[in-house]
């Protein structure tokens, strides 16, 4: 008897451990898709992959526009700016659109030019690709200007051993380019907000939870960064290529036109740090101007732009359909264009959009 009511008991528990799992896994599977309509609700759009780089088309920046849906209105001229602080320091594209309107050429087409910037300081290569690709899915645009150089030169500083090729040893990348990397890997069940949230949330954890010295950048202080050495090894090129092709890519598959500039710049000859701070070098300084230590050693950084400008120039090359303009030999080097090596005074903005008018003069 007892055996019989051992046996009994065993399989009493057994059949209860088998309710209880099931019960775990109706009340999980019930979470999950609480998860997936509630995020879609308060998403309000199908594509999950917001949730990995959450920003939606007209929203950023500050621009709000109730009208900006996803065809061009007749009568405008929509311009779409993939770059980073050269595109937002002092107000940079509502000036830019206001130059634009005040030309002859938007006069005789009887057009007027809306520019979208989605530009925002230190943000690099990928940050386009990204945005461009997800932010602006369906998006018409008449003109899509794509203008980088700079950042990108940041990552160089880091030891070879260090160095991670979609810049991933930045915490700031070690959060997005994983998750990105997993959409790409699992385009069907990255279509699930839970299971892209549950990514980019455990993307993001590590981050947090890693050692220090894997979520500090080097620091932009000349005097303590330990790697600011490191960038005259460029590290950047294959990167910023890849992600320029990306892009070409994209624009071609939307039948956009893409502009693509070099990037332009300027390092007085006497340039130190301590000049800098000073104030006795040749910029019209402003309170916006930037110490090029901030990317790294100065000629390291001047090593890390020509490199990637000739990257430009080789693949504009070998794509005929982009349009292409030397924006880096276009434009002067002096004071009287930049507030410091990328930023631009008025005079320098003036002669920006001088030379993206002369783009669209050659396509008349």
């Amino acid at each position: 008897m007892r055996i019989v009511h051992s046996e009994t008991s065993h399989r009493r528990a057994l059949v209860q451990i088998g309710k209880n799992a099931i019960a775990a896994l109706l009340g999980l599977l019930f979470v999950l898709v609480a998860i997936e309509l509630g995020l879609r609700l308060v998403q309000r759009t199908n594509d999950s992959r917001r949730l990995v780089y959450p920003k939606v088309a007209n929203d950023i920046n500050g621009f709000r526009d109730r009208h900006f849906g996803r065809r061009v209105p007749a009568g405008q001229f929509r311009i779409l700016l993939l770059g980073a602080s050269a595109f937002v320091t002092r107000h940079f594209a509502p000036a830019f659109e206001q130059l634009l309107n005040g030309s002859g050429w938007f006069h005789e087409s009887g057009k007027r030019a809306r520019v979208i910037s989605t530009g925002v300081p230190a943000h690099m290569t990928y940050d386009s690709l990204w945005k461009y690709r997800d932010w602006y899915r369906d998006y018409d645009f008449d003109l899509v200007i794509y203008y980088h150089g700079i950042n990108d030169a940041r990552a160089n500083c880091y030891p070879p051993d260090v160095f991670r090729d979609d810049y991933s040893m930045m915490p700031y990348f070690a959060q997005y380019a994983p998750a990105f990397a997993w959409v790409e890997r699992h385009p069907i069940l990255s279509r699930s907000f839970a299971a892209t949230f549950t990514v980019a949330a455990l993307c993001r954890a590590r981050v947090r939870v890693a050692p220090r010295f894997q979520r500090q950048d080097p620091y932009n202080d000349p005097r303590n960064d330990r790697w600011l050495t490191e960038g005259k090894d460029i590290k950047t090129a294959a990167a910023f290529e890849r992600n320029l092709e990306a892009v070409i890519a994209i624009a071609r598959e939307r039948r956009q036109r893409l502009l693509v500039l070099t990037y332009a710049y300027y390092v007085p000859p006497n340039y130190s740090n301590r000049a800098f701070l000073e104030r006795r070098l040749d910029y019209d300084f402003k309170e916006e101007s930037i110490a090029i230590e901030v990317w790294g050693i100065p000629e390291n950084v001047v090593r890390a732009i020509d490199t990637h400008n000739d990257i430009v120039r080789r693949v504009c090359a070998r794509h005929p359909e982009v349009l292409f303009f030397d924006m880096e030999k276009y434009m002067p080097k002096d004071g009287q264009h930049f507030i410091d090596i990328c930023h631009w005074t008025d005079r320098g903005r003036e002669r920006f959009t001088a030379g993206i008018l002369e783009v669209q003069a050659r396509l008349q």
